[in-house]
């Protein structure tokens, strides 16, 4: 059986055309707005955020391969996204793409890519909402120790809470000083390079 990367990049490659490939530099914005009619957004390669619109919150960084715009009950407007590098992506009708769906049978894959995505919205809201702002902190740290170094040696650790959390920047560098003085987090140059008995 296939994993979910494999799942989604089969998917992708019945989807995908070639020529309809385009690319952004890091830290540029792709929206789905702009279509006269419904599309999906189709990320080959890249590390992307997931923001939300009314107050830039970032929900989650994610590699590529992935899409978004197939579940016709999420509006697309809810989120855009950001490079967080170099990245190569398409628009595909959203009719065009269930029509190859459902005459090659994708709808696995289609699943699987469904499941990714609210895994990954279910982990926000469990750690982000509803809880105190230690927590909220100790949680962004553990997600910021998971991200791809690339994401994890470029952005301090603080304005990867601030974007996270939405809690402010006094807060979040009081309860890092914190941490730092228990020996709980070690941070060089604001980068953060280890975590120990976070709690």
């Amino acid at each position: 059986m296939l994993n979910a990367r494999d799942q989604i990049q089969l998917l992708i490659n019945h989807l995908s055309h070639q020529e309809n490939i385009f690319s952004k530099r890091k830290n540029q914005i792709v929206t789905m707005d702009g279509f006269s009619e419904r599309n999906i957004i189709i990320f080959h390669q890249g590390i992307i955020s997931g923001c939300r619109p009314n107050d830039d919150r970032l929900f989650v960084n994610f590699s590529a391969p992935r899409i978004f715009g197939l579940n016709e009950y999420i509006d697309t407007t809810l989120m855009y996204f950001r490079a967080c590098t170099d990245i190569s992506y398409e628009c595909l009708p959203l009719v065009e793409a269930e029509k190859i769906i459902h005459e090659k049978n994708l709808w696995q894959a289609v699943s699987v890519n469904h499941m990714v995505t609210i895994s990954q919205m279910l982990r926000y809201i469990n750690n982000m909402t509803g809880v105190s702002s230690y927590a909220q902190v100790i949680n962004c740290l553990c997600q910021l120790q998971a991200e791809p170094e690339i994401i994890r040696l470029r952005r301090t650790a603080a304005d990867y809470i601030v974007d996270k959390s939405g809690l402010s920047r006094s807060t979040v560098m009081k309860l890092l000083a914190q941490f730092r003085a228990e020996g709980k987090v070690t941070l060089r140059k604001g980068l953060l390079m280890d975590i120990k008995d976070l709690e």
